[in-house]
């Protein structure tokens, strides 16, 4: 075989060597079910991805819905994220480009002169030049195939940010939403207990006129009524903060929702029938799982990308076009010119460069699966968290439900009795004091159930899929 030929054989055969380890998507031991399946009741069924996509719809509320369409079309969150899918992309173009020849347009003139003793010394000359240079590096040890696996990989990974950031504007804008409309029922349950306050009051201040009740009696009612009407300006506050907050989360400024929320309305409530999956199907759903998974792959080929330094780095390279020395016959037909090169550079001496370099990706690697395995770990314990929490605030949610029957029955006999004089105002009193705590209390548990049950859809990964990349770029383009 002639040598030429033998060496492209060569060549040709190591063309497909990479160096490092392939990578291997790490299989970590998950639980078979979740401890909390104990209180979830045989009613509990599957939950399927389809409902998770769009979760929010279960609560029934119109208004959730809306703001939600707003916000995923213009949440900066969601439009930065996708500008880092942007740079991924470019970044992996780059990398990608680098496995092909570049080929530049060279044109220039140089003066040299001739100081060798081998010719006569003295003669100077100009070399002047117009045409095409090429340059190819070929990758035969694999560090540019490694390094566009791992922009590949960040690419991917990108793409799953995007899908964390649904998953976490979703559950924010909906916890914002249940919170807003709690304080506006705990401000609607105050006021109507100040209401019925300021009644008592009024009546108690007749009876002492008429000299048939007690100073103390006023007294009392009237500290009762301030302490409660001191609790409207907070919550009043608070509704405002939430406002503010929404408005943020939909991309507008603040002022934008002030005539389209002020109205009271029932804090949305889910029965939550779909609720229960496996940890299995949790972890494959969940997309920061993946961007950790990702970020896993794109190291492990870093290190590939790395041991490949220690091996020579052959190039090609080539010119076609014109030179001559005489500027003016540069176009001339005998000014046509052509040269080929091959280049082979091995790393001898750099005082331990390359190896740190392994040293530091091998360190990487190892960084990144360990915050696979970290991620795996607080993903199944903010699931269990966010489903127990959830059970048992539902049980609790109908207790003090309950209980506020009962306090209201409380405080209808208890004004019958003081009427017919067979208890003291402080009974009324402290049966009106303790309905309104039972039901703030109530408010605040509902809304608390609520607001667990969007912990567990976030937790199991829900809205990942609520709008993929591609359509939130075509739908930011139309906006714009």
């Amino acid at each position: 075989m002639a040598p030429k030929a033998g060496c492209l054989l060569l060549l040709c055969s190591l063309a497909g060597c990479t160096m490092g380890p392939d990578y291997r998507a790490p299989s970590l031991a998950l639980p078979g079910s979740w401890l909390a399946e104990n209180d979830a009741g045989p009613e509990r069924q599957p939950v399927t991805p389809e409902q998770l996509r769009s979760w929010w719809k279960n609560f029934g509320d119109p208004e959730l819905n809306r703001l939600m369409e707003l916000a995923l079309v213009d949440n900066l969150d969601l439009k930065i994220a996708l500008t880092r899918i942007d740079q991924a992309r470019a970044d992996r173009r780059s990398v990608r480009a680098e496995l092909f020849p570049q080929i530049d347009i060279k044109a220039g003139g140089q003066r040299h002169q001739n100081l060798s003793p081998i010719y006569a010394k003295g003669v100077r000359f100009n070399l002047f030049e117009l045409g095409f240079d090429a340059i190819w590096e070929l990758d035969l040890f694999g560090r540019l195939q490694r390094r566009l696996e791992s922009a590949s990989a960040d690419l991917d990974a990108a793409k799953e940010e995007h899908a964390q950031a649904l998953v976490t504007l979703t559950a924010e804008l909906a916890r914002a939403y249940v919170e807003y409309r709690n304080l506006q029922n705990q401000l609607r349950i105050t006021r109507s207990n100040l209401d019925a306050q300021r009644y008592t009051l009024r009546l108690t201040e007749r009876l002492f006129n008429e000299g048939v009740g007690t100073r103390h009696d006023v007294v009392r009612a009237r500290a009762q009524a301030k302490n409660t009407e001191a609790q409207v300006p907070a919550l009043e506050a608070g509704v405002t903060v939430t406002l503010r907050q929404l408005e943020v989360l939909i991309g507008r400024q603040p002022g934008a929702l002030d005539g389209e929320l002020q109205a009271t309305a029932a804090l949305p409530m889910a029965l939550a029938q779909q609720l229960l999956t496996s940890p299995a199907e949790t972890i494959r759903w969940r997309p920061d799982i993946h961007v950790a998974e990702r970020r896993l792959a794109a190291a492990t080929a870093m290190q590939g990308a790395a041991i490949a330094e220690l091996f020579p780095k052959i190039s090609l390279s080539a010119f076609l076009g014109l030179r001559n020395t005489d500027i003016e016959s540069l176009f001339k037909s005998a000014a046509f010119s052509y040269s080929t090169a091959a280049n082979l550079l091995q790393p001898l001496l750099n005082f331990g460069r390359i190896q740190a370099g392994i040293d530091l990706t091998e360190a990487q690697q190892k960084e990144a699966y360990l915050t696979y395995e970290k991620a795996v770990l607080e993903a199944l314990r903010e699931t269990e968290t966010s489903l127990t929490r959830y059970l048992k605030e539902e049980v609790r949610r109908q207790t003090l439900a309950h209980a506020v029957e009962d306090q209201r029955e409380s405080v209808r006999l208890s004004q019958l009795r003081y009427k017919e004089g067979v208890i003291t105002f402080l009974d009324v009193l402290d049966a009106q004091r303790a309905l309104y705590a039972a039901e703030i209390e109530l408010a605040r548990s509902e809304a608390e159930a609520s607001t667990n049950l969007i912990a567990f859809y976030k937790a199991l990964g829900g809205g990942a899929n609520a709008l993929t990349p591609e359509v939130a770029q075509e739908t930011s383009r139309k906006a714009s």
